[in-house]
């Protein structure tokens, strides 16, 4: 099985800055080996995992929190009951790496995302289990190994989290994102019934800390502001991002603009699309998202974007032309759709 192609067809179609990461539970040790991991929490390894590919396999000695060492299963409740936990406490090692990088089957898969983001997987995640609404349990302690490890494992359901303080003060997750757990099986099951098209690789942005400081500092001067993972910015009566894409090679050598444009229903909004698949030639890019029509335009530079965007006048023509090119196209299809 090829984790890599899961990892990256779920990462592309929901638009996530950072990788779903693998987590397995190691109970017999004998083919296993620790990767000389410096002590720190679950949480932070996960995240690390996450956003810079980072991987461990690690025992308790690793571990610098106690909510760790009982969720994950490393010991036993010394007074009363813990919940959530992996029980009984037979845990001798945990693996954690991104999906793409694992080859050995993961128990649990964790991604990080805003709430906009983990909307979606939950709209598919309920589709996928008869419209059947997405339950939670969290109570901001206990939240990555927790609620997002231990209740996957032991009870085989997605869970979700808003993390703890834990997670947030020493750990590094930001204040827009949470997290979601998922058996393997749930997350294979989203990845395949998710349809790759291109549009979806045009809006895959990176996280800032990938694109060079006067990359920024250009793309900022046209008039964009810069988020998690994509700029934008008002020009005329439109809001328009712009994705930072990279290629296979992990190089950024296009944009993407985009302009969301929203409708009173799905209904109307897949007539939209359809009003949009006539109107629209490459390389416009367009689809439909419940009540929403994504409508995006690439941006080829030839090069770089560390190169390009030291170019001054001939970057931002580029761009600012390519904006006048969308919100020209986007009128064209809000006219004939009648939005």
């Amino acid at each position: 099985m090829k984790y890599a192609e899961f990892s990256t067809k779920f990462r592309k179609f929901f638009e996530l800055p950072s990788s779903p990461v693998a987590v397995r539970i190691i109970t017999d040790s004998s083919q296993e080996q620790k990767t000389g991991v410096q002590p720190m929490r679950f949480c932070e390894m996960v995240r690390r995992s996450a956003f810079y590919g980072e991987s461990f396999i690690f025992g308790v000695e690793e571990l610098t929190c106690t909510s760790g060492e009982l969720a994950l299963g490393f010991t036993e409740p010394s007074y009363g009951e813990v919940y959530p936990r992996i029980k009984p406490a037979n845990t001798k090692l945990v693996s954690v790496s991104p999906l793409e990088k694992t080859e050995k089957k993961p128990d649990v898969v964790i991604i990080v995302g805003n709430p906009r983001k983990i909307m979606r997987v939950s709209t598919i995640l309920s589709q996928l289990h008869e419209k059947q609404p997405v339950e939670a349990k969290f109570k901001g302690e206990f939240a990555v190994c927790g609620e997002c490890t231990a209740i996957p494992f032991m009870e085989k359901k997605v869970n979700l989290s808003l993390l703890c303080n834990g997670a947030r003060m020493f750990s590094g997750f930001r204040d827009d994102e949470i997290v979601m757990g998922f058996p393997l099986d749930d997350f294979i099951r989203i990845a395949e019934s998710t349809e790759e098209k291109e549009i979806t690789s045009a809006l895959c942005g990176c996280i800032m800390d990938d694109i060079p400081a006067n990359a920024v500092s250009a793309i900022e001067k046209i008039g964009f502001g810069k988020g998690t993972d994509q700029f934008f910015g008002r020009f005329g009566d439109e809001i328009v991002r712009l994705y930072t894409p990279k290629d296979r090679e992990g190089k950024i050598t296009s944009l993407t603009l985009h302009i969301p444009v929203k409708f009173k229903d799905s209904a109307t909004a897949t007539g939209a699309d359809q009003v949009a698949g006539k109107l629209l030639e490459k390389p416009m890019l367009h689809r439909v998202r419940d009540n929403w029509v994504d409508i995006a335009l690439p941006l080829e530079l030839g090069e770089s974007l560390n190169r390009a965007s030291m170019r001054g006048e001939k970057f931002e023509t580029l761009v600012r032309e390519g904006i006048d090119t969308i919100i020209k196209e986007v009128e064209k299809v809000k006219r004939k759709a009648g939005s």
